[in-house]
């Protein structure tokens, strides 16, 4: 288990480590780029390499046992569950050590919400599942994960590449804004941010500014609002507390 900056989860737990790149989103990736740099996989994360670099990590199966307090655990911050080449006996065994922690909140996120979909769990109430929804050519994952098991349901709009509106959210109870971070990163209007925000207060659902797009993550964590005020919106789907009082940052696309 790793501390992490991820300001809307407590730890990392990567019990599989390595993906492929599906989208565009997937363009500056930063797990990629860390394993990378790590040496942790060796080849870029592209379809042909997967079988090289999707790794199960059997020895990390058991770390939540071994946390002392209840904690939201992000599964698979260096991978994705759901990815093909991950057995599903694995699988099986993640979703049995989430089942017997019960204290823990965990959170999974992926970029093939038609495989989670179609996974049997067991969806105990302390599994959140999301999608990762970037751009309009990837709102069928929204759409998708609507059929899965979960009791908690969420949409990760990070990196947000483009303005999405109108959004039908029915189903979900939490939605995750946030722009790209790291080399070459693309600018987000915080106008695409707010036009989200507006659209979960409006079906109710729990809304989570993450970032502004720059160099390094979790920058510019206030929203900027249309009377050019900035607000901290760190909403969970347990918790709809209201927007506290933010700090200016330079966004970049304002």
């Amino acid at each position: 288990m790793n501390n992490t900056a991820i300001s809307w989860t407590d730890v990392t737990w990567n019990p599989t480590h390595g993906c492929s790149r599906v989208s565009e989103g997937c363009r500056h990736c930063y797990a990629e780029r860390l394993s990378l740099q790590k040496g942790f996989t060796k080849l870029p994360w592209t379809a042909p390499n997967a079988a090289q670099n999707v790794l199960l990590k059997s020895h990390k199966l058991r770390d939540p046992l071994k946390l002392k307090e209840p904690s939201r655990i992000f599964v698979n911050s260096m991978s994705d569950l759901f990815h093909p080449l991950i057995p599903n006996d694995y699988r099986a065994e993640v979703f049995a050590i989430m089942a017997a922690t019960p204290q823990h909140t965990y959170q999974i996120l992926t970029k093939r919400p038609e495989h989670a979909a179609c996974w049997p769990g067991p969806w105990c109430r302390n599994v959140w599942m999301g999608t990762s929804v970037e751009d309009r050519k990837s709102l069928h994952r929204l759409h998708s994960l609507r059929d899965c098991g979960a009791q908690t349901k969420f949409i990760s709009f990070e990196p947000l590449l483009e303005a999405l509106w109108p959004l039908d959210l029915a189903g979900y109870d939490w939605a995750i804004v946030g722009g790209e971070s790291g080399p070459g990163f693309r600018p987000m209007p915080h106008a695409w941010a707010r036009e989200i925000q507006h659209q979960c207060r409006e079906q109710h659902v729990a809304y989570f500014f993450k970032q502004s797009a720059a160099w390094r993550t979790e920058m510019g964590t206030a929203l900027r609002h249309m009377d050019n005020t900035f607000w901290c919106w760190q909403q969970f789907p347990d918790n709809l507390a209201p927007p506290t009082p933010g700090v200016p940052h330079r966004y970049h696309g304002e």
